[in-house]
């Protein structure tokens, strides 16, 4: 016979796992321990220590952006979660949403206000912290009333699924073992997501006249479609219309690239030529999931009024100048895929392309072995020696990557110019260009990597990261190590903050780094050595050949062992 009862630590363990989670993110202290010995009870589910709270949340994220649902990190009373914050802005920014568990001093040492460690000053109140982390998350619980404990984990859990933004659950040390109803949990989370159901057949239906009327129509699909689960829809609705489609920097991956739909990547003034103008002389935009930010929009030039645009998103949808506020996006586009596949006539489906499709270089699709059908964006540099520019690397590490691979490119050069590159297909992009916090790659590469294993899918990991970013947060270097998970790490090595020195303060010393580490002896030095039986490789390149070379070593490309490969790039300008 089933207990009736069971201990608040393992209720919450069992509701994350019950995600799909199986793997927790963070760091132990003294308030979660006993939190901590809940996840070893439950079949499926264990812990993955970082090396500080911030790349906890970075791994966070990564996963998040892999596996598609919802991250469980842990952090400790103040220090930790604080710690943990910049990460946690991040994910909110981008809809990477996590569920945060922060370990608390117990109760009563909370209701005598005691001056413990991790406190700021006498007679202070305990949870002061919990209001710094308000404008950072959807929704919080702060677990101190036995009664409601169950039922406020569930719906913070819940809000936080059909959000994808992260939400905070609090937990006093003594509340671990209280006893909450263990019947609650034979019944599964409703984390489906549902509008006033009126709302979603009057938008989709307005949509769907759009669509039968429009002449010139095109797919703009942007960064939230993936967050919030439609990738998949947003691919469908392109087979169904055969409309032309573009992504932008942030969504660089949610379409294939060899598909004869798709048509560049649009950031307004900064698009490849031909691109601003295919999407904005259309006289209907579908724009799924938009993040209108200043790097996602060339810096805000993309010029689309309201009277062609069709905004769908989590927020609220809106059709040409008719705002739907509060109304999520996936209800509304999956009732207007439904009827065009179900009706595809009725609404001159699939249409005849009668717009112009740009082209690119064959040399991508050689490298590649994709169909020959042309696709963004034109080759820059096609060097065959010489030392390693700008204009060279993004496109050249771009025709490296393989389908199926996962590319973490990291904010600053990479993450603008990995986007002029041409992806082979099913190939997942990660980069924070809307919140930017640089070194945040190398935390969320833990992640991917993570995502990557639980998801059993072929692959390699990509990680791109100056070595400026790379000071920030190496030590996660050492946990790809220790976990045993093998990424390929281009560190581009330009003398300094590159991007910085481009927007300001080229020749100031602000904007030096140290230039005394040793990247070739990093792997090692965490312990990537063969009396630990852990191989590794690593290799330097000062100009075009030796990076050829090493791009061109099967062996590299294999990514068995945990590799660095070094691109030294003259310092800007």
């Amino acid at each position: 016979m089933a207990e009736s009862t069971v201990s608040m630590g393992l209720y919450l363990w069992k509701r994350i796992s019950s995600l799909g989670i199986e793997h927790v993110f963070g760091v132990p202290g003294d308030f979660n321990l006993t939190l901590l010995d809940q996840i070893y009870n439950v079949p499926g589910l264990q812990w993955l220590g970082t090396c500080n709270e911030l790349n906890g949340a970075y791994a966070a994220d990564g996963y998040v952006r892999i596996k598609g649902t919802p991250a469980a990190l842990v952090t400790t009373y103040a220090v930790g979660e604080l710690s943990a914050m910049n990460g946690v802005a991040g994910a909110y920014a981008e809809h990477a949403g996590m569920i945060h568990i922060v370990g608390m001093t117990a109760r009563p040492i909370q209701a005598n206000r005691v001056m413990i460690h991790h406190t700021m000053e006498p007679n202070m109140d305990h949870a002061v912290y919990i209001g710094m982390s308000g404008p950072v998350r959807k929704t919080h619980a702060f677990l101190t009333d036995d009664k409601t404990m169950a039922e406020e984990i569930d719906r913070v859990i819940v809000e936080g699924v059909r959000s994808r933004l992260p939400v905070y659950i609090y937990v006093p040390s003594d509340v671990v073992t209280v006893p909450l109803d263990a019947n609650r949990l034979n019944t599964p989370l409703d984390t489906t997501l549902k509008n006033e159901e009126h709302k979603d057949d009057l938008i989709a239906k307005k949509v769907l006249e759009l669509i039968k009327h429009s002449l010139n129509p095109a797919i703009l699909a942007d960064v939230l479609a993936i967050r919030h689960g439609a990738q998949d829809l947003t691919r469908r609705l392109v087979d169904l219309t055969h409309f032309p489609t573009y992504t932008t920097p942030l969504s660089k991956g949610i379409m294939q690239e060899n598909s004869p739909y798709y048509n560049g990547l649009y950031c307004g003034t900064a698009s490849f030529p031909g691109v601003k103008k295919g999407v904005e002389s259309s006289d209907l935009i579908l724009n799924i999931g938009p993040l209108l930010s200043d790097s996602n929009t060339g810096g805000f030039t993309r010029q689309i009024n309201d009277g062609q645009l069709v905004l769908l998103g989590p927020d609220f949808c809106q059709v040409h100048q008719e705002k739907f506020q509060g109304v999520h996006f996936l209800p509304v586009l999956k009732q207007i895929v439904q009827e065009l596949e179900t009706k595809p006539h009725e609404y001159n489906l699939p249409r005849e392309q009668s717009w112009t499709k740009l082209e690119v270089s064959s040399l991508a699709q050689q490298i590649h072995h994709e169909p020959l059908i042309p696709v963004q964006p034109p080759l820059l540099n096609d060097s065959k020696s010489g030392p390693i520019t700008q204009s060279y690397l993004w496109q050249r590490l771009g025709r490296f990557l393989r389908p199926n691979d996962i590319v973490l490119a990291e904010a600053g050069t990479a993450q603008f110019g990995m986007p002029d590159s041409t992806f082979p297909s099913d190939v997942s992009f990660i980069t924070q260009i809307f919140w930017s916090s640089i070194g945040f790659t190398v935390g969320a590469c833990l992640g991917a990597c993570v995502a990557l294993k639980e998801l059993k899918r072929p692959g390699r990991v990509i990680l791109i990261v100056g070595e400026g970013s790379l000071q920030m947060t190496v030590q996660e270097v050492g946990s790809y190590i220790r976990f045993g998970f093998t990424p390929v790490i281009f560190v581009i090595n330009n003398g300094g903050y590159a991007i910085e020195r481009a927007i300001h303060g080229p020749k100031q010393g602000y904007n030096d780094v140290s230039m005394l580490w040793d990247h070739q002896k990093m792997l090692e030095f965490f312990g990537a050595r063969k009396e630990n039986g852990i191989p590794s490789r690593s290799y330097g390149c000062r100009s075009v050949e030796e990076l050829e070379a090493v791009l061109r070593d099967e062996e590299f490309a294999r990514a068995e062992c945990i590799q660095v490969c070094e691109g030294l790039i003259a310092s800007f300008p």
